[in-house]
């Protein structure tokens, strides 16, 4: 695909190439020097070879053992030669592709979570993996062999004019249909390039959907059509890689049949010459070396074009990534330290939020002082699991609707808010580590004992204790090998063992028994310094809060201590007299 057909972003993306390129330019231009004494010494063969066969006709064997020496000399010269050039250039891509890559991730962490519910993340793993992979091939064999072929034409076509310029224009007349066909080609190419590469994103993200979902999968029988789906994606992907396959196997020997008639030309033509004594053999050998030359650099274009075109569709493809702006920035205002003059007051005005057509939060106001409790309760999809990612600093908020001690929030550093806020989501994600480790995970150097406190807090301890290994036992993917209750309780160890001043809590204790809830809460309520906020659905937990907040439709409809609230007759009176009415009938 040309450059002029690019969008904006496609050609930015490609930019971003070229300088990562132009990082490696000193090892890219050596491996060339070598590249190009590797081409002299093949292309002084067919001198040697022009001056051998003439003496050999002559009888001159003294000069036809010289220049078999000398072939001997090229050849261990060329190796020596090539295999320096490879090492450089291929490393060089190697070196692009790890600055890539390197590049890549540090951009997906800075990136909002709205990105990743834009882009499976399967779809990004196949362009970190798979499109980083053809970047590298395009910038290692395609640069080296693009480099090689303009080498090889610039030398070997005016050596062939300079024999015999008429038997070289008879023996390239193909070459400029050839090279016309291979350009149309390449654009079929970079289509069906492109094209398998998103399949093959497809086909990820469901093999990830269905290992991930397998439990679900297995409960409702579903694998049959599970299977289904995944054999049409499969076959899709197939399909368009045959496409490849079939324009890569009419390429290939389409740039072969340059050198295959020429042959044929030389052949003919060239026998004529001899037998007129225009041409001598060893002119003739020459001549038909120098065509041999031009036989593999010919035939390698069409895999170089084929090359290329997938490097430049992978590289747009990851474009998606890199283009992506970060919407969770720094803000420009200084701190005094990090979070040392964080003291926890948090404030909310008339903030509203909104997914698509969705309204997640309505013009919600409150204010949170520091050390107090505040327990946010309401019906499922009320927005309370949005508030919390809004003052854990995840969602994108407009100014002057957040603060934090008195400062717009995106005016403050990321890492200063986020070190003064702990904040243990509901859906409770463990990394493939030890126990300890993941509780450490935000504090690695963190002294056994701090360790050992938080998990104590969190109530996790007792279970710790029947581990294999105690803290050191390794949970496996996901936390796979622990129960729901006791993931949440490691997340919150997590959260706690940072010593936050703010401590968000977001329904981290559904999959927890009453009687461990009430020892984790116990634990908390010590803690008189900290601002803790709490989103829950359970009413017994909202009894211990300095204040409650009820959310109904993205909106906060009223506020208060439980008392007050009860008092009041309004939507909390209402769930409350709800769960004491389920209490009731559960224990009759």
């Amino acid at each position: 695909m040309d450059a002029r057909d690019a969008t904006p972003s496609r050609k930015r993306a490609r930019r971003r190439l070229i300088a990562a390129f132009r990082r490696y330019g000193g090892l890219f231009a050596l491996g060339t020097v070598f590249l190009v004494a590797t081409q002299a010494c093949a292309l002084s063969v067919p001198q040697l070879l022009r001056i051998a066969t003439d003496a050999l006709v002559d009888a001159d064997l003294d000069t036809v053992f010289r220049m078999a020496w000398g072939l001997v000399g090229l050849a261990a010269l060329g190796a020596v030669t090539r295999v320096a050039s490879r090492l450089l250039i291929f490393n060089s891509g190697r070196g692009v592709e790890y600055d890539l890559r390197q590049d890549a991730f540090v951009h997906l962490c800075r990136l909002a979570p709205s990105f990743f519910a834009r882009m499976p993340l399967a779809q990004v793993m196949s362009r970190m993996v798979n499109d980083l992979t053809q970047v590298r091939l395009l910038l290692g064999p395609g640069v080296l062999n693009l480099t090689n072929t303009f080498l090889v034409y610039l030398v070997v076509i005016p050596l062939l004019l300079w024999t015999d310029w008429e038997l070289t224009l008879l023996a390239l007349l193909p070459l400029p249909i050839l090279l016309l066909l291979g350009r149309t080609f390449a654009r079929f190419i970079y289509t069906y390039s492109a094209e398998a590469q998103d399949r093959l994103g497809r086909l990820s993200t469901k093999v990830q959907e269905n290992l991930t979902g397998t439990m679900t999968v297995r409960v409702y029988g579903e694998e049959a059509e599970e299977e289904r789906r995944f054999r049409g994606l499969n076959e899709h992907y197939l399909e368009t890689n045959l496409k490849l396959a079939r324009l890569r196997g009419i390429l290939f020997p389409l740039m072969g049949l340059a050198g295959s008639i020429g042959s044929v030309v030389v052949l003919a033509v060239g026998g004529y010459r001899i037998a007129d004594g225009a041409m001598t053999v060893g002119q003739f050998v020459q001549f038909n070396a120098y065509l041999a030359a031009l036989t593999w650099p010919t035939i390698a274009l069409g895999w170089t074009i084929s090359l290329w075109q997938r490097g430049v569709a992978a590289m747009d493809r990851l474009g998606d990534i890199y283009e992506a702006p970060p919407t969770l920035v720094d803000g420009p205002r200084p701190v005094e330290g990090p979070g040392g003059a964080f003291r926890g007051r948090v404030e909310v005005q008339h903030l509203s939020i909104s997914y698509g057509r969705v309204q997640a939060l309505d013009d919600v106001s409150l204010t949170i002082e520091p050390g107090q409790t505040v327990v946010l309760v309401g019906k499922t999809g009320a927005g309370k699991s949005t508030l919390m990612k809004v003052l854990a600093r995840l969602v994108e908020v407009p100014d002057g609707t957040v603060f934090v001690d008195g400062a717009d929030i995106n005016q403050l550093p990321l890492r200063f808010v986020r070190e003064g806020i702990g904040y243990a989501p509901q859906d409770a994600f463990l990394f493939s580590r030890s126990l300890r480790e993941n509780v450490a995970f935000g504090w690695p150097d963190a002294a056994a004992e701090a360790v050992e406190s938080a998990v104590q807090t969190a109530a996790l301890d007792t279970d710790a204790a029947g581990f294999p290994e105690g803290l050191e036992t390794m949970v496996g993917e996901r936390g796979i090998t622990l129960s729901g209750g006791q993931r949440q309780r490691t997340t919150l160890a997590r959260a706690l063992l940072v010593e936050p001043r703010v401590l968000l809590l977001d329904d981290t204790l559904s999959a927890v028994d009453s009687e461990t809830e009430q020892k984790i809460l116990e634990g908390l309520e010590k803690a008189k310094d900290q601002t803790v906020v709490i989103a829950t659905h359970r009413l017994n937990v909202a009894g211990l809060a300095d204040r409650i907040v009820v959310m109904e439709g993205g909106r906060v409809v009223e506020q208060g201590t439980e008392s007050e609230l009860l008092a009041s007759g309004g939507a909390y009176a209402t769930l409350h007299a709800r769960d004491q009415r389920r209490r009731r009938a559960r224990v009759a």
